[in-house]
């Protein structure tokens, strides 16, 4: 029984305009034989003809009716059509973002692992060299060595970011430096 009902549910939530017509034209065809058989029995005047024929009004209700359920359920239908192009871009892009995350991170640790022993040795070699043109240019390998530390920083600080299309591939944009101004140096 629990069966019947179910498919009976599911036939008027599936086919109502189907169903609405089944009961429009029932009802006209019912309304028309209940004329007829009064009309052989006696005569009828204007007024009471036309009482036999509310079915035409409603007929048009129930069309009317019928249409503004299709409408009700079309809009219902796109809304959950939006609500899960929305649901599913937004796991896509935490599902990016996560992704991006970990790629950041497991470029960071490979970028710092030789970053610290660069830092290590100018340290050291600073120590042992006394000559003003060595210590100029160990200065300037420090000091690019720190730019690329700091830039591996604001990189691995980026929570938001933009995909934009290129000739050459996808391009993503981390919003640190588009929010704060700062440009990665090369």
């Amino acid at each position: 029984m629990k069966k019947f009902y179910t498919a009976v549910r599911d036939f008027i939530l599936r086919y109502p305009a189907i169903l609405a017509a089944y009961l429009i034209y029932s009802y006209y065809f019912i309304s028309t034989m209940d004329f007829y058989i009064r009309f052989k029995h006696r005569h009828f005047g204007t007024t009471e003809a036309l009482q036999h024929f509310d079915t035409v009004l409603w007929m048009w209700l129930l069309a009317f009716l019928l249409v503004k359920v299709i409408e009700l359920r079309e809009r219902l239908h796109q809304k959950e059509r939006e609500m899960l192009e929305k649901q599913h871009d937004i796991e896509l892009k935490e599902t990016q973002i996560q992704t991006l995350h970990e790629v950041i991170l497991t470029l960071k640790h490979e970028i710092n692992n030789p970053l610290a022993i660069i830092l290590g040795y100018i340290r050291l070699l600073r120590k042992q060299v006394n000559d003003p043109d060595a210590v100029k240019k160990i200065d300037e390998i420090e000091h690019a060595s720190q730019r690329i530390n700091h830039a591996l920083k604001e990189f691995s600080a980026a929570q938001v970011y933009e995909v934009s299309n290129s000739p050459v591939g996808n391009l993503v944009d981390l919003s640190p430096y588009k929010e704060t101004g700062k440009k990665a140096t090369s």
